[in-house]
């Protein structure tokens, strides 16, 4: 330790310039370096630290400063655990007091005037307004913290960042502060901290990533960004494609409860109804004069810009519209069923004959295997049948299709639920239109192939009848293989 005070000893015009650069005289410490600190930090399980969710302006005069011997990469409670307040670093008194005074004096040596001009420059554009992306470069060399507990700001520096900057630019604020009255506000990320649940709850924000990412097909970074008058608004950036595979930046910025509320209502009846009816509802995100987000359905090559005001007249028109079609296609059902029936009717009939027809054809062939056979089938009288047809068993007919009502009051307003349900009501009847033309078609082709056999078995019956003017005819046309058919 000697050795190392030594070697500071070579380089105190830097620290004593550095020093200055700050106004900090280690002879008369600033009380605002001095008041005690009461940190309590008691980190939730399982969240995500190096995800910042908050932003805020923070006067000066409300941060405290830590020290810590933890690596900026540690957890909050190992940063914590190893954490002191700065002016324990800056009073000399005992051993430990000695080794901590030397290490801040290296950090004092080490420090980069550049570096802290450039924070001072970036706040001061900070203080017109926020970046669009919200946050900014290396926001995170802050490490600001808030306590629940004590309700203050806690900076927890690191002894072993190479980049302390952001420490030595707040203690130089602080001892502004305290010679000229003027708390200075600081746009800073808060660490560890989630959001306030003032606009949505935990669930909803989760929905609001999945309904964006569905639109955008890209994760939507969501952050809750306070005013310099403590004001919130829930701020939402993204990209989305605006051509091909060129994409942009998006911010939506909510500003008041109602307008949280409206957004969340529009994304979700959008998402519901693409996701549940994908061939029938599809909206496209686009980014908006505004630089935010706007929704466009195509419909008929014809496109429909919507928004919260105009989503209860589309709900309207849509549900409208479906229920004509559903109307429409309930009065084709009605007409394709009595067409269908008529179809197994004939089939029916067709499917009998061709039994029929078969019966006599078999009756033939095994009749002309012997002698007693042909004689018995020869003086057969032409019109009489060789076996009455059995009664056709009934084979499971299908169900009736029957048409799908939808039953509501004409109302000035209708719910996304009342478009779900008539949407639904809509697919189901364009399936059973679907179904019962394939139906038809197999009908109409089963007949088809009916009239062919009966036709065949019928021509080949009427051979053989022409064949029975005499006994003689008859037996050589049975001996005569090249005439022997099967239906």
């Amino acid at each position: 330790m000697k050795g190392m005070i030594e070697k500071m000893a070579d380089n105190t015009k830097d620290i004593e310039k550095n020093l200055k650069y700050i106004g900090l005289d280690l002879n008369k410490i600033p009380e605002i370096l001095q008041e005690p600190i009461n940190a309590e930090m008691k980190p939730a399980r399982n969240y995500e630290e190096k995800k910042y969710k908050v932003y805020k302006y923070v006067p000066i005069s409300k941060i405290r400063i830590l020290l810590t011997r933890a690596n900026r990469m540690n957890t909050i409670q190992e940063k914590y655990q190893m954490a002191s307040p700065l002016y324990t670093y800056l009073i000399p008194e005992g051993e430990e007091g000695i080794l901590k005074h030397t290490l801040f004096l290296k950090m004092i040596e080490e420090m980069k005037i550049e570096e802290i001009k450039e924070l001072e420059e970036e706040q001061k554009k900070l203080e017109k307004g926020i970046p669009f992306k919200v946050k900014y470069k290396e926001n995170y060399l802050w490490q600001i913290y808030y306590s629940e507990y004590s309700k203050s700001y806690y900076m927890i520096a690191t002894i072993e960042d190479l980049d302390c900057s952001c420490l030595f630019y707040l203690i130089k604020e602080q001892i502004e502060y305290q010679k000229t009255g003027v708390d200075k506000q600081i746009f800073v990320p808060i660490s560890y901290l989630d959001y306030s649940k003032k606009y949505f709850s935990k669930t909803q924000i989760a929905d609001i990533e999945k309904y964006l990412w569905e639109f955008t097909k890209e994760w939507p970074l969501m952050y809750e960004v306070y005013d310099k008058k403590e004001n919130m608004s829930f701020q939402i950036v993204g990209q989305t494609n605006v051509y091909d595979i060129v994409t942009s930046i998006y911010k939506i910025s909510l500003d008041t409860d109602e307008e949280a509320n409206k957004f969340y209502k529009l994304i979700k009846a959008l998402f519901i109804l693409q996701t549940e009816f994908p061939n029938k509802y599809s909206f496209e995100a686009r980014i908006a004069e505004n630089g935010g987000l706007e929704f466009i359905y195509n419909m008929n090559q014809l496109s429909k810009t919507l928004d919260y005001e105009t989503l209860s007249k589309f709900i309207r028109e849509e549900f409208l519209k479906n229920k004509y079609i559903c109307e429409e296609q309930n009065e084709e059902i009605i007409v394709l069923e009595e067409k269908l029936e008529k179809l197994k009717k004939i089939e029916k009939e067709k499917t009998e004959e061709y039994r029929i027809r078969q019966k006599q054809v078999t009756t033939y062939l095994e009749c002309k295997k012997t002698f007693f056979g042909r004689i018995r089938y020869f003086f057969k009288r032409k019109t009489e049948k060789i076996e009455e047809a059995e009664e056709i068993l009934k084979d499971g007919e299908k169900e009736k299709i029957n048409p799908e009502e939808v039953i509501y009051d004409d109302k000035e307003y209708y719910t996304i639920e009342d478009l779900i349900n008539v949407t639904k009501i809509l697919e189901r009847t364009e399936t059973q239109i679907k179904n019962a033309n394939l139906d038809i078609k197999a009908i109409e082709s089963s007949i088809e192939r009916l009239d062919k056999r009966i036709e065949n078995a019928k021509s080949y019956i009427d051979e053989i009848e022409e064949h029975k003017k005499s006994i003689f005819e008859f037996w050589k046309f049975v001996n005569k293989d090249n005439l022997l058919r099967t239906c």
